[in-house]
């Protein structure tokens, strides 16, 4: 049976931040006192929780630090971010015919709702990490968006472009689209392509 719910990663898959997080953490590397953050570091550690980023780049300073720059700051970087090209129509369509969605982002709620609204990217629930106990790889979000829509992991599709959101799906027992590059049970080179596994005639 093909799924009936599509959970999204946010950053990387519904939407483009990369510049706007790029710049947001240097300016917490400039106020910490750290090493700037080169691009090339920033996106292989794209997507991981705010307390991987606190000891990868900030080693002197908790996960609560980090994540209070970024809370704080965040939005003066939002700009940056932009919708990937036929997200928002895709999150309507699916909404039309009756397909439940949720954002599932390691991002905080107080980042990720503000952003998604500037950009027209309307799910029928988000998922943050402050709304979880355990970030992805940690298949919590996963879990927690069944609960809020009524479903069965099994009966969702994870559509992310990292390894987390990838573990996340297998953990969950829920099946995984990679976006980006990413491999998986599926993976869709647009973020359109999604409709051919729901459709049931993904090749």
């Amino acid at each position: 049976m093909p799924p009936t719910a599509v959970f999204f990663d946010m950053d990387g898959v519904l939407l483009d931040s990369f510049e706007a997080w790029l710049a947001v953490m240097n300016a917490a590397a400039v106020e910490f006192g750290c090493p700037q953050i080169t691009r090339e570091a920033a996106r292989d550690a794209f997507g991981q929780s705010t307390q991987a980023d606190a000891e990868l780049f900030y080693p002197e300073h908790t996960a609560g630090d980090v994540d209070e720059f970024y809370m704080a700051h965040f939005h003066e970087y939002a700009a940056l971010a932009v919708a990937t090209p036929g997200a928002s129509s895709l999150l309507d369509d699916m909404d039309a015919r009756g397909i439940s969605t949720a954002v599932i982002t390691n991002t905080r709620s107080a980042i990720a709702r503000p952003l998604l609204e500037a950009l027209n990217l309307i799910p029928h629930a988000l998922i943050a990490s402050d709304d979880v106990k355990n970030p992805k790889p940690a298949p919590d979000m996963i879990f927690r968006g069944c609960e809020v829509l009524g479903l069965s992991p099994w009966d969702v599709l994870v559509v992310g472009d990292s390894k987390f959101d990838q573990q996340a799906a297998a953990a969950a027992g829920s099946s995984f689209a990679g976006f980006g590059g990413v491999g998986g049970n599926f993976t869709v080179a647009e973020i359109t392509d999604v409709w051919s596994i729901l459709d049931g005639t993904y090749i």
